[in-house]
């Protein structure tokens, strides 16, 4: 009972309501990377056309129409350059890693750890990367194995969350943590889909209060839901730990990394209060 007053207490709190609405935000624009690889996949032939059909027959069965498919059509109508869609693409990808960068800083807190800003901003554009490529492997392994999709789309989904929450911590855990977030947020994504798409489609009238707009704002309305389950797994994976709330006595991760990035952050410091010192001087 105690475990879930505290996993009650960490979704609730004011940092976790605004980590929501971030993640909201951030998820959306890691919609733009997605779909401009897609679309610059298909306008410069790097796929052949049978595993293009085969990828576009999973991203209708597994994304409904109603969700993204008017992005796809105003992408597909869109003749794109290569040189502008890198730049489109690269600033892209800034801003959306802020959905994982988001992610390490509340994590950061969590764990009590000590590091610069700019080294988690960095890493998280590494851990962001990483995270789309599995994410495009995976579209591309379910759409050759699509008839067996309901298990290889539910097992996919299992790994990364798992993964993704391991990732995102920044001590070393045993080798269970990560699995219990990652089988709440595939199965809660699962049920949460298929009731939140009924309810749209037989007793809601977005089309007619929208118009055109409707997708969007449905899509908007399924992120945010969305968000609120993978940060909910995220309590449920510190909350149900042995170390809740004693992460800092764990060792660190990546410490090679991190103490060469706060050796950087210690030069520049010392350089600083020099300037500082130097014009102290200059002024008496």
């Amino acid at each position: 009972m105690h475990r879930i007053v505290q996993l009650y207490k960490e979704f609730t709190s004011l940092e976790g309501i605004l980590f929501i609405y971030s993640l909201s935000f951030s998820l959306l624009l890691a919609l733009a990377p997605s779909l401009i690889i897609f679309v610059m996949l298909f306008d410069f032939a790097y796929l052949s056309d049978e595993v293009i059909q085969s990828i576009i027959t999973f991203i209708e069965q597994m994304i409904p129409q109603e969700l993204i498919g008017g992005f796809i059509e105003f992408l597909g109508a869109q003749n794109f350059n290569l040189i502008p869609s890198i730049i489109t693409l690269c600033a892209s990808f800034w801003l959306a890693s802020r959905s994982v960068y988001s992610f390490m800083l509340i994590s950061a807190n969590h764990e009590e750890v000590d590091v610069p800003k700019w080294a988690i901003r960095l890493r998280a554009i590494y851990l962001f990367v990483v995270l789309a490529i599995l994410i495009v492997a995976a579209i591309i392994i379910g759409s050759i194995m699509k008839e067996y999709l309901p298990l290889v789309s539910s097992i996919m989904m299992f790994i990364l969350f798992t993964l993704m929450y391991r990732a995102l911590s920044f001590r070393k855990r045993n080798l269970s943590f990560g699995i219990l977030g990652g089988l709440f947020c595939t199965i809660a994504i699962l049920c949460v889909s298929a009731l939140f798409l009924t309810i749209v489609g037989r007793f809601t009238s977005y089309e007619t209060v929208y118009g055109p707009l409707s997708s969007l704002v449905t899509l908007l309305l399924a992120i945010y839901i969305i968000s609120g389950i993978i940060y909910f797994g995220f309590c449920l994976n510190i909350v149900f730990e042995d170390t809740y709330q004693q992460e800092h006595l764990l060792e660190m991760k990546s410490q090679k990394y991190y103490a060469f990035c706060m050796n950087i952050q210690n030069k520049l410091k010392k350089l600083g209060k020099k300037k500082d010192q130097y014009k102290e001087e200059e002024v008496l």
